[in-house]
């Protein structure tokens, strides 16, 4: 991934939360979410225990799907989530 296309307006060496089974490419990301903290989270969608839990970059997250650049503009306290790989994304706000 080159700069030219990273469209956050965080830093590619930013943070973010994922789980194990995207990190191990087993699972689509399916649910994002911008937290009111400034976090970003990017999960399969499913339940998880903190053991599943890993932080990466957000550099690595769009190495692993480019297609989250979609999500870069998501706001704080908003999360995005899909029903498979090629549903279209719904965004909704944390407290509505």
């Amino acid at each position: 991934m080159n700069k030219s296309n990273f469209l956050f307006a965080d830093a590619p060496d930013t943070a973010c939360f994922t789980c194990c089974h995207v990190l191990d490419k087993n699972k689509p990301i399916l649910y994002v979410s911008h937290d009111e903290d400034g976090y970003w989270q990017f999960l399969c969608g499913k339940n998880h225990n903190d053991e599943d839990a890993r932080i990466i970059s957000l550099a690595e997250i769009l190495n692993i799907d480019e297609t989250m650049n979609d999500l870069a503009e998501l706001d704080y306290g908003e999360y995005a989530e899909a029903e498979n790989e090629k549903s279209d994304w719904i965004v909704r706000y944390k407290n509505k």
